[in-house]
């Protein structure tokens, strides 16, 4: 249990019906919760959160309304990380390999990696994860891709920053005079900025010969450094690299997924997929 339940969440839990639900749901058993709209779809899942240590997928029909739970679910448990997982758009998907700038810049591919790295990490058992139907349809790269392709740079490690040059521009980095947009590098002497597609900021990494010694966030508008870090992850990947996979195998065993109005989860997906 993640702190303590508001009044409404408790007077819910101790409801004997819904109670008993949840009790099946979190055994692995499928339940059905009728007349649940709106912001209403949140507070059942808050208070399903309450009793279990799995993380919790929530499947919506719309992109529109998986971003509604979202903004709920942060105001209603702030302490538990509420995660959207948001689908591809068509001109991602298709890009050309020599558009990699503009495919490593999207927002969008950027915020799906992030959360499936986050699922791979220990704390993934507290998260709560909203995904339109569009969103789960579309492939993600493995596990075993995933933790290939991703290298941590951390303080006092050593790596020769010609070969991380090198390791950036094989990954469709684009090489500028000063860090912009995700998916760009810059060199200045013994310092790289970088700006990786899953991360909320760039970070400047200053190297005494093949040393790291500092590692540091900045402001992308005052080139300012705000804050030390002792280690941070690169992940080389790109959308159309991004495949064989689905989100449900980054899930741990008999985690739950809540549906919403699953009839209309039916029908998009029919329409997208016939």
């Amino acid at each position: 249990m993640f702190g303590t339940v508001p009044p409404f969440f408790q007077h819910l839990l101790d409801y004997a019906p819904f109670s008993e639900a949840v009790s099946k749901l979190w055994s692995g058993k499928s339940i059905s919760v009728d007349g649940v709209h709106g912001g209403a779809c949140a507070l059942a899942a808050v208070a399903i959160r309450q009793n279990g240590n799995r993380p919790i997928l929530i499947l919506t029909a719309a992109a529109e309304q998986a971003e509604q739970i979202t903004d709920d679910l942060e105001l209603f448990l702030p302490a538990v990380p509420t995660l959207l997982f948001p689908a591809l758009e068509h001109r991602t998907l298709v890009h050309e390999t020599e558009n990699n700038i503009f495919a490593l810049a999207d927002d969008l591919f950027g915020q799906r990696i992030q959360v499936l790295k986050q699922l791979l990490e220990s704390f993934c058992s507290q998260m709560i994860i909203v995904v339109p139907i569009l969103s789960l349809l579309q492939q993600v790269p493995s596990k075993e891709l995933l933790t290939e392709r991703t290298q941590i740079l951390q303080v006092g490690n050593q790596i020769d920053p010609v070969r991380l040059r090198q390791f950036l521009i094989e990954s469709g980095y684009h090489n500028t005079p000063a860090v912009d947009l995700p998916g760009e590098f810059a060199v200045r002497g013994s310092i790289f900025d970088l700006f990786a597609p899953d991360w909320k900021q760039p970070v400047r990494v200053e190297f005494f010969d093949e040393e790291i010694e500092s590692i540091r966030r900045f402001d992308l508008v005052t080139q300012r450094s705000l804050e030390n870090v002792n280690k941070i992850d690169l992940t080389r990947l790109l959308p159309d690299e991004a495949i064989g996979a689905s989100l449900l195998d980054y899930l741990p065993p008999a985690s739950p997924i809540i549906l919403v109005e699953p009839r209309e989860i039916q029908l998009e997906a029919q329409r997208l997929y016939g």
